[in-house]
C-alpha cells in the first residue's frame, strides 16, 4: 500500500478546513477554553462559569455546523448561500449561549446532553432526510461509524506515543515538565486532531452511496453469531421474569425498565446492522426473526408500562421516569411501524428519536416542566393527606407523619429546591425563604432541613432512619449521674445496648444479671421482670406504661419529669422502683415492641 505524501496530506487538511471551517474553529476555541480552565487549577466558581458555558456551546456549534454542511452539500446550494446559512447557525448557538443561566444548573446540563444526542442523530440522517435512498443512508452511517472507530484508535495511539515522549524527556533530561502539559496534549489531540481527522473522512458524494454494496464480513459474523444470540438469551430471561410476575402476582421491580429498554434498543440496532443483507437468500431467516422480535416486544412493553406506572403512582414523575416513559412510547411506535408498514424505512428510527429528543428538551410538554408539575402535585397530595395544607399554605405539623410520607415529602422538597430552586417552594410558605436562608447563612445541603423546620417536620435524607408515627421514644430530664437512693438498700445501674441487658436467651427474651439481681425483658409481651436471688419475681408491663405515656405526651418526648418515668412495685419481700432514663420502641401492626431501654433499679427489703 502506497503511503500518502506530505503534500497530499496537507492538501486534504486544507480541503477539510475549507469544507468545515466553523466546525473546526469551534473545536479549536473549545479546546483553548478547556486548557485555560485547567490552568486555573480546575477552580469552579461563578466567575468561571462563562468558560464552561463557552465550551458547551463550542461543542454544540461543532455538531450543528457538521449537520448544516452535510445538508447543504447534498442540496448543492451556492457557496454564498452555504456561508450565509452557516453564519445563521453560528448566531443560533450564540443565542443558546445567552439563554444559559449565569450559574449552570442541573437542567441546563441535561438540556445540553439532549441537544448533543439530538445533533448526533440529526447528522446521522440529514443528508438523506428528503430522499428514499435507504441503502445510501445505511452506507453513509457505516462510513461514519468506521471513521469514528479509526479516529478514536489514532487519537489514543498518538496521545500515548507523545505522552511517553514527554515522559522520556522529563526523566532523561530532567526537564521538569509540568504535569498539566499532559492534559493539554490530550485536549489538543482529542479535541482538534480527532475532529479534523474524522471530518477528513466525512462522506462528500452522497449520491454514489446508494450504489455501494460493500458489507464488512466481520460485521456480519458479529451480528449473526454474537449479537443476535445474546439478544435471544435476554429475550428468554425477560419472558421468564414476566411469567414469574403473572404466576406470583407481584409487581415488576424498578430496574426491569432498564432491562427491557436495553434489550429493545439492542434488538433494533441489530436489525439496522443487517439491513443491507436481510434479503439475501441465505439470510431470509433474518426477516422472520425481525418480525418475531417486534411481536415479542409487545408483552415486554406491557411489563415496562406496569413498572413505570407503579413508580409514577408512588413517587410521581421525575426527569428520569419521563425519559423512560417517552422511550417506552417510542419503542411502541417503532414496533408497530415495522409490523404494519410495507416500506419499513429505517430512517424513521433516527428521525423520530431526534424529533423526540428536541421536543422533550423544552416547553410545557418537556421533561422539566412535566416533572415539576408532577412533583408539586404529589407534594400537595401528601400535605393534604396529613392535613398540613390549608388555603394553599402549609401549617405546622402537630404529630409525627407516617414513615413513607415523611420520606417522600423530604425527597420532593430536596428535588424542587435542588433542581428548580426556592422560588417554586415559596408559594407554600408565608415566610420569605430566600431571606431565611440568607439570614441564617444556611448552606446548600442544609436548606431542605431548614425549610421543613418551618412546618415542624424533620427532614429525612435518602439513607437516614425515619422517625415516624411507628416509633416511640421517651427520655428523662434528670442527669444520669444524679441519683437519690434514700430509702432503698440496693441500687443497680443498667445501660442496655440494643435492648435492656447484654445476654440474649432466645429470640424474644433478654437478660441482664448483676450480682443477685436478674432483669428479664420479653420483647413480645413487653413484660419486664426483676428477680432477686432465685425465687422473688416482680412483673411490670412496660407496654401498658408506654401506651399511657404516649396518650398524654405523644410518641416522642425528651426530658420528661422523673415522676412520669418512675415505676414502683412490691412483693412479699421487696419493694422495687424502676427509673427509666430512656426507652425506644416501635409499632408493628398496632402492637408496641420495646427495642431498647436504659435505667436504674432500686430495691428495698420489706420490714
Amino acid at each position: 500500500m502506497k503511503l500518502p505524501s506530505l503534500s497530499l496530506l496537507f492538501s486534504n487538511l486544507i480541503h477539510t478546513i475549507k469544507r468545515f471551517p466553523f466546525a473546526i474553529i469551534s473545536a479549536i476555541v473549545g479546546v483553548a477554553v478547556i486548557i485555560l480552565q485547567s490552568h486555573r487549577n480546575y477552580e469552579y466558581n461563578e466567575a468561571h462559569h462563562w468558560q464552561l458555558k463557552l465550551t458547551m456551546c463550542c461543542y454544540i456549534a461543532m455538531l450543528f455546523q457538521v449537520a448544516i454542511v452535510a445538508f447543504l452539500e447534498r442540496k448543492y446550494f451556492s457557496v454564498t448561500l452555504k456561508f450565509l446559512l452557516q453564519i445563521i447557525g453560528v448566531m443560533a448557538v450564540v443565542g443558546y449561549y445567552y439563554s444559559l443561566p449565569e450559574t449552570l444548573s442541573y437542567f441546563s446540563n441535561i438540556r445540553f446532553l439532549m441537544f448533543v444526542i439530538g445533533l448526533h442523530l440529526l447528522i446521522a440522517f440529514i443528508p438523506f432526510s428528503m430522499s428514499a435512498e435507504m441503502n445510501g443512508f445505511w452506507q453513509y452511517n457505516k462510513i461514519l461509524f468506521i471513521r469514528f472507530i479509526i479516529s478514536a484508535l489514532y487519537t489514543t495511539i498518538l496521545y500515548m506515543g507523545l505522552s511517553l515522549a514527554l515522559l522520556a524527556i522529563d526523566k532523561l533530561f530532567l526537564a521538569n515538565i509540568n504535569y498539566k502539559l499532559y492534559a493539554d496534549l490530550w485536549f489538543v489531540i482529542a479535541g482538534v486532531f480527532n475532529t479534523i481527522f474524522f471530518l477528513a473522512g466525512f462522506p462528500d458524494d452522497f449520491t454514489s452511496l446508494e450504489k455501494e454494496t460493500d458489507y464488512p464480513k466481520g460485521l456480519k459474523v458479529f451480528t449473526q453469531y454474537i449479537f443476535l444470540p445474546i439478544i435471544t438469551i435476554y429475550l428468554f430471561i425477560l419472558y421468564a421474569y414476566m411469567f414469574k410476575i403473572v404466576f406470583t402476582l407481584h409487581w415488576p421491580i424498578g430496574w426491569v425498565s432498564y432491562m427491557v429498554l436495553g434489550f429493545s434498543v439492542a434488538g433494533i440496532l441489530s436489525f439496522l446492522l443487517i439491513h443491507p443483507i436481510r434479503n439475501e437468500e441465505s439470510n431470509k431467516w433474518m426477516l422472520t426473526f425481525s418480525r418475531f422480535f417486534y411481536f415479542a416486544i409487545y408483552p415486554l412493553l406491557i411489563l415496562l408500562f406496569l413498572a413505570i406506572k407503579r413508580r409514577v403512582s408512588d413517587y410521581g414523575i421525575t426527569e428520569l421516569r419521563y425519559f423512560v416513559l417517552i422511550l417506552a412510547l417510542w419503542l411502541l411506535f417503532i414496533a408497530t411501524y415495522f409490523l404494519v408498514s410495507k416500506q419499513k424505512n429505517i430512517k424513521v428510527i433516527p428521525q423520530s428519536l431526534c424529533i423526540l429528543v428536541f421536543m422533550c428538551s423544552f416547553g410545557p410538554w418537556g421533561a422539566f416542566s412535566v416533572s415539576l408539575r408532577s412533583q408539586k402535585f404529589h407534594f400537595e397530595s401528601l400535605m393534604e393527606k396529613n392535613h398540613l395544607l390549608v388555603n394553599s399554605k402549609l401549617i405546622k405539623a402537630t404529630k409525627l407523619l407516617p414513615a413513607k410520607d415523611l420520606k417522600q415529602i423530604s425527597s420532593i422538597t430536596a428535588y424542587i429546591n435542588e433542581k428548580h430552586g426556592l422560588s417554586y417552594l415559596q408559594p407554600y410558605f408565608s415566610q420569605n425563604l430566600d431571606s431565611l436562608i440568607k439570614r441564617d447563612s444556611v448552606k446548600k445541603y442544609q436548606q431542605e432541613e431548614k425549610i421543613l423546620e418551618l412546618i415542624n417536620i424533620k427532614y429525612v435524607g435518602e439513607y437516614d432512619e425515619v422517625e415516624s408515627d411507628t416509633k416511640i421514644y421517651f427520655s428523662s430530664s434528670s442527669k444520669y449521674d444524679m441519683v437519690n437512693v434514700n430509702g432503698y438498700d440496693y441500687f443497680v445501674s443498667s445501660y442496655g445496648n440494643r435492648v435492656f441487658g447484654d445476654k440474649i436467651v432466645d429470640s424474644s427474651t433478654y437478660h441482664f444479671e448483676k450480682e443477685y439481681l436478674t432483669v428479664v425483658l420479653n420483647s413480645n409481651t413487653n413484660l419486664l421482670s426483676f428477680k432477686v436471688n432465685a425465687d422473688d419475681v416482680y412483673f411490670l408491663n412496660m407496654g401498658e406504661k408506654l401506651t399511657a405515656i404516649e396518650k398524654q405526651y405523644g410518641s416522642i418526648k425528651d426530658k420528661l419529669p422523673d415522676s412520669v418515668l418512675t415505676f414502683k412495685g412490691s412483693d412479699t419481700k421487696y419493694d422495687y422502683k424502676l427509673w427509666v432514663s430512656s426507652v425506644d420502641a416501635k409499632k408493628e401492626n398496632k402492637t408496641t415492641h420495646i427495642t431498647s431501654i436504659n435505667g436504674k433499679i432500686f430495691i428495698a427489703k420489706r420490714k
